[in-house]
């Protein structure tokens, strides 16, 4: 099966990626949960590869390679927060 950019799955993927990107990011901004803590950073890791996905699926490299960059930050914030804390 192959997937387009208006495929429903596709559509849901990407606002599943928004949402909890943007509720992170609110959570954070009002004292709810820290940015250094593990909800943080497992949300914005699950937020990064929904969100890949979407623009993997565009083909929309430049935006590819943002969330691979904001994956590799949220995993080395996980690290962080597991072993060196």
């Amino acid at each position: 099966m192959k997937f387009t950019a208006q495929s429903p799955l596709i559509q849901i993927i990407g606002w599943l990626g928004t949402i909890i990107l943007f509720t992170a990011y609110a959570l954070n901004t009002w004292g709810y949960i820290e940015s250094t803590g593990p909800l943080y950073g497992f949300s914005n890791l699950i937020a990064a590869i929904l969100l890949g996905i979407r623009v993997y699926v565009d083909r929309n490299w430049s935006n590819v390679f943002l969330e691979v960059f904001f994956g590799v930050i949220a995993i080395s914030s996980l690290i962080k927060y597991f072993f060196f804390s």
